[in-house]
């Protein structure tokens, strides 16, 4: 996990206490996921058996 995801995960756990839903992606093969942080770690891409990376964060809303 890259710093920037390391401090992004962290500003949202210390700004919220709720489970956020984040979109990961596999930077090798492309595939995605949607997982909820904290509730839920990073997983690994079940293909390529590496570190998924935090491609989207999930908010409500759209913001124009």
């Amino acid at each position: 996990m890259s710093i920037i995801q390391k401090l992004l995960l962290n500003a949202m756990i210390i700004s919220k206490e709720k489970n956020e839903p984040v979109e990961v992606r596999c930077p090798k093969c492309g595939r995605t996921q949607i997982v909820y942080i904290p509730k839920e770690e990073i997983p690994v891409c079940e293909t390529c058996h590496i570190q998924m990376v935090i491609s989207e964060l999930l908010d409500e809303g759209k913001s124009t």
